[in-house]
């Protein structure tokens, strides 16, 4: 296995940062929207009530998007810093990329930060590929496949200053795209356990729930096969026994006892110390970084799927796993129902809803982050 990279001390950029350049040689530079990482400041705790919020406009609608920082984590998945990082960037006209990025480990949110960085202007190369793949997601898959490696390859292999070998990030993007047939699709690539939503109006005006991507958890049946066929294991540490054991998620169906999401470990024996007999414990089957599991397939290879926009369609909405955890598709549509005319009101009351939730279920709670687009000229 390599080696555990050095860490070095780097300039983080904040909320507000400075813009991104261009991609390559002869492409102009593109409008900077996102791609920030979300905490103020590397090392700076917020205050629990803390919350930001960023809102804009395009062609098309508004967009918002509101995170608040998680509480009771510890160093090694990120201690007081928000991890999660988004990003909008007008790409071309009629090409538009909204992401969301949750980073995980200690280095987390550097990981996503580069990520939401880097991969929209990967996606901008891609551009004639996107327009040309229509509704077809199959056509879709390679270009975004390719932009989604690079930029894991590119950030594993650069010295950039923090280690991506036991540190990553999951990452959903959904591309906006004008279509050679005139249609405007929305292209989704989901590397992770970030989730897309769309609503729509069904009956009565009634706003439906549409998951436009589907969570990689390492305990989905498809996945644990995969990951289980490169040599892992999928299953959860039982520590109410000593010394502790490795349970499968079988097993805990019959412990009934609670041992936290199912993750992805080396067969025990793998490493001599200083890294523990239960290694790395990932509860996600797909991610950027965690270059330590490559050769498990725990690769940012995406899930990509196309919905073609209709006039019934009023808004569709990103979020990481902070609001999944505990609330569902539909608690997420109710919530933003009728707030659609001020965008960053509907994010900012979806991210409090899910801190509301996690407050009650005990002291910790994870980072959130909502991204909301709105498709307004459906809502005139």
């Amino acid at each position: 296995m390599p080696p555990l990279r050095a860490r070095r001390c780097i300039a983080v950029t904040a909320l507000g940062g400075s813009p991104s350049q261009g991609s390559g040689k002869g492409l102009p530079a593109r409008k900077p929207i996102g791609g920030e990482w979300l905490s103020k400041a590397m090392g700076q705790k917020a205050k629990d009530s803390d919350i930001v919020s960023k809102t804009g406009t395009l062609d098309i609608g508004r967009w918002g998007i509101c995170t608040k920082e998680g509480r009771g984590k510890g160093r090694q998945v990120g201690g007081p810093v928000n991890q999660d990082a988004t990003c909008v960037e007008i790409l071309g006209p009629g090409l538009t990329c909204f992401g969301v990025f949750d980073g995980h480990g200690e280095a987390g949110g550097l990981v996503s930060n580069y990520v939401a960085t880097k991969l929209p202007n990967k996606i901008r190369e891609v551009e004639a590929q996107l327009r040309a793949a229509g509704q077809d997601s199959k056509k879709a898959q390679k270009p975004l496949e390719t932009c989604f490696m690079q930029t894991h390859t590119e950030m594993c292999n650069d010295e950039q200053g923090f280690a991506s070998f036991i540190s990553g990030s999951t990452g959903l993007v959904v591309c906006l795209v004008d279509d050679d047939a005139g249609a405007k699709n929305m292209i989704v690539g989901n590397a992770g356990d970030c989730r897309a939503v769309l609503a729509a109006k069904g009956w009565g005006g009634k706003l439906l729930a549409t998951q436009l991507s589907i969570d990689q958890d390492p305990c989905r049946v498809d996945e644990r096969r995969r990951i289980e066929g490169n040599g892992g294991v999928v299953g959860m540490m039982n520590d109410t026994v000593d010394p502790p054991v490795l349970a499968s998620p079988e097993q805990q169906a019959k412990l009934k006892v609670d041992l936290g999401p199912a993750r992805i470990f080396f067969p025990d024996g793998t490493f001599e110390p200083p890294f523990h007999k239960f290694f790395p414990g990932l509860a996600m089957a797909r991610s950027f970084g965690d270059s330590c599991l490559d050769e498990l397939g725990c690769e940012p290879i995406p899930e990509v799927s196309i919905h073609t926009v209709r006039p019934k369609d009023q808004f569709f909405m990103i979020a990481s796993d902070g609001v999944w955890q505990v609330l569902s598709n539909d608690e997420v549509v109710s919530c933003i129902a009728g707030k659609e005319a001020d965008v960053g009101a509907a994010c900012e009351a979806t991210v409090r809803l899910a801190a509301e939730k996690w407050d009650k279920q005990g002291s910790y709670r994870d980072d959130i982050t909502c991204l909301i687009v709105t498709f307004d000229q459906n809502t005139a």
